[in-house]
């Protein structure tokens, strides 16, 4: 195994860039791990940092993972393992929560969508292998999330349409109750799983290190 990390002072996706044209020359096969060291104690700081420096490197099939190495005591070992997990994820390397696709928001916008993809992103976030779509008006919802598994799709003020694939199963359903309605359509199709314990203790601590 490779553990990549430029020297301070190069630019690092330069270095690495040309380190992996290196390695393609030499039909080298050998994993490579990005080892990512940082100062940085601000999480949203972090995740910017990883995605630039590292993610469109990986999203480009340039590295087998990464290593997160805090040299402050900001982060937890399960919170940086999850956001090490989160970026592979992002990368399309590894699956191991659910997938949200939601749309950018405009005037259409029937419903608070920040708001509502958290509550639904909190209700079924650990569910590997799933894809939920947020989708705040009918105009482009069913089309933008034509590959999700499950659609939550703003129809009129205060009503929600519920989808299995590109197909409308449950209509006009109250914003209020929406929410336990998406969970009760994936139960329906088996998809669902119980969070464990030790998933929601994983959770308690990122919300400790992102506050």
């Amino acid at each position: 195994m490779i553990l990549l990390q430029p020297k301070h002072g190069l630019s690092s996706l330069y270095a690495k860039r040309r380190t992996f044209e290196i390695l393609k020359s030499m039909d080298c096969t050998i994993p490579v791990i990005h080892h990512f060291a940082t100062d940085i104690d601000d999480s949203n700081e972090l995740a910017l940092q990883l995605g630039t420096k590292v993610g469109s490197l990986l999203s480009d099939g340039l590295g087998d993972g990464i290593l997160i190495e805090p040299t402050s005591n900001s982060f937890s070992v399960d919170y940086v393992r999850t956001t090490a997990f989160s970026l592979l994820q992002g990368c399309r390397m590894r699956n191991t929560k659910t997938e949200f696709v939601s749309c950018p928001s405009c005037g259409r916008t029937l419903f608070d969508l920040q708001e509502t993809t958290a509550k639904i992103q909190d209700a079924t976030g650990h569910l590997p292998g799933v894809t939920i779509a947020v989708m705040g008006c009918i105009v482009n919802g069913p089309g933008e999330m034509a590959d999700a598994d499950f659609g939550y799709v703003g129809t009129l003020p205060g009503k929600v349409d519920l989808y299995y694939g590109k197909e409308v199963v449950r209509k006009s359903i109250k914003e209020n109750d929406a929410v336990d309605g998406l969970v009760d359509l994936i139960k329906d199709y088996g998809m669902w799983k119980d969070k464990e314990k030790e998933e929601e203790e994983e959770e308690e601590q990122e919300l400790i290190a992102a506050a």
